[in-house]
């Protein structure tokens, strides 16, 4: 048998077997199965999606067939629309019939899909009160009302629903975050007993989620002023992680400068070339209050000329108009003003940092692990 014909008969065979699947499960755990071996599974979704539509056809008042529907919409890159229609509609059909908990079911999937990427969309925090409304134990709704008000800048709100999603579910991924949330409001004691629990209890993180753990314990234990032991801690981490992912060389570097290990901070910014960056850098102020430390005095004051001198070719070259072409007279003026503005922060910051005390804050983020609270998830959902 030829290559082509077996491919043929294997998709021939894998329709079939589609076919034979008759639940909802059958098709998420197949799904699934695709997935962590690394399969196409595009084309399954579009079979998985026909199934779906035929079942809503027979049973339409099935709450679980159209969110598991809606999902499939967002896993073919249907337009948002289609998916916020879809189960608007609905509800709004069905609205007597419903369940409380059906309802909150609904709504949290229609809040993450409102602010898939969490940046605090109040539509979408909206429609996960609306879930808690109908339902206040349901905790993936809670989650994501703690990731969606962490993206609007509400902290205080963030860490409460947060934290009422860890009294209602026990889920590491859930506790970090609300670690996170607790740091960034400044309760570095109650943060440091749940990370410590994430660290020393035998939960089963993926090990690049444990490398996010590890950061922030780190990070708290700097905060608490805890440094023993702590070069090493971040020594270890870095050989882990550098340069992957989730890591960037410059965060141990950041962590090095708040531990005080000014040579090592020193060592990794010195590897940057200051002509490849567009100023001010951001790390530029914390090299320079390394070499301080060090009393690299000749060594700061040479960076800093350097950076100088990239500053005063920027503005010659739109003056010779060397680039910016398409700009106007007027937006080339404003252009080189904001560039002097730049150099004369950057001439106050190198005065300051040469002349006074003035130690330069570094502000570390929170590593979140953006558990997917979408309850009807092919993906992710947790099968009995």
């Amino acid at each position: 048998m030829s290559n082509a014909s077996e491919i043929r008969l294997g998709g021939k065979l894998e329709k079939q077997k589609n076919l034979e699947r008759k639940t909802v499960k059958e098709w998420i755990k197949y799904i699934q199965e695709k997935i962590r071996n690394n399969s196409d599974y595009d084309s399954v979704y579009e079979e998985y999606k026909i199934f779906l539509e035929n079942k809503l056809k027979e049973k339409p008042k099935n709450v679980e067939v159209v969110c598991q529907l809606a999902a499939v919409y967002n896993e073919l890159t249907y337009q948002w629309e289609d998916i916020y229609k879809l189960l608007n509609e609905f509800i709004k059909k069905y609205e007597n019939e419903l369940t409380d908990e059906e309802k909150s079911r609904i709504y949290t999937n229609l809040g993450y899909y409102y602010d898939d990427q969490r940046d605090g969309s109040k539509r979408a925090i909206r429609t996960l009160r609306k879930a808690v409304a109908f339902n206040p134990n349901n905790s993936k709704a809670y989650y994501g009302l703690g990731a969606d008000y962490y993206g609007a800048g509400k902290y205080d709100k963030s860490e409460e629903m947060y934290k009422r999603a860890c009294e209602l579910e026990n889920n590491p991924i859930y506790k970090f975050e609300y670690a996170n949330l607790l740091m960034v409001n400044g309760k570095n004691e109650e943060a440091k007993i749940i990370l410590e629990e994430l660290i020393k209890k035998d939960f089963e993180f993926e090990k690049e989620d444990l490398a996010k753990i590890k950061y922030i314990y780190i990070v708290n234990r700097i905060r608490l002023k805890e440094f023993e032991n702590i070069d090493a801690q971040i020594d270890e981490l870095m050989l882990e992680t550098v340069n992957k992912d989730d890591f960037f060389e410059e965060e141990f570097a950041e962590l090095y400068y708040l531990a005080g290990s000014y040579e090592k901070s020193r060592k990794i910014y010195s590897k940057f070339k200051i002509q490849d960056y567009q100023f001010p850098a951001w790390w530029l102020r914390f090299y320079f209050y390394s070499l301080k430390q060090l009393n690299e005095i000749e060594k700061l004051q040479e960076n800093f000329k350097i950076v100088l001198k990239i500053k005063d070719e920027e503005i010659e070259s739109i003056k010779n108009g060397e680039f910016l072409t398409e700009y106007t007279k007027s937006e080339k003026k404003e252009e080189i003003r904001e560039i002097k503005r730049q150099i004369k922060n950057l001439k106050a910051e190198y005065e300051k940092i040469l002349k006074t005390d003035y130690k330069p804050e570094v502000k570390i983020y929170p590593k979140f692990l953006y558990d997917c609270f979408l309850i009807d998830c092919p993906r992710h959902q947790k099968l009995d």
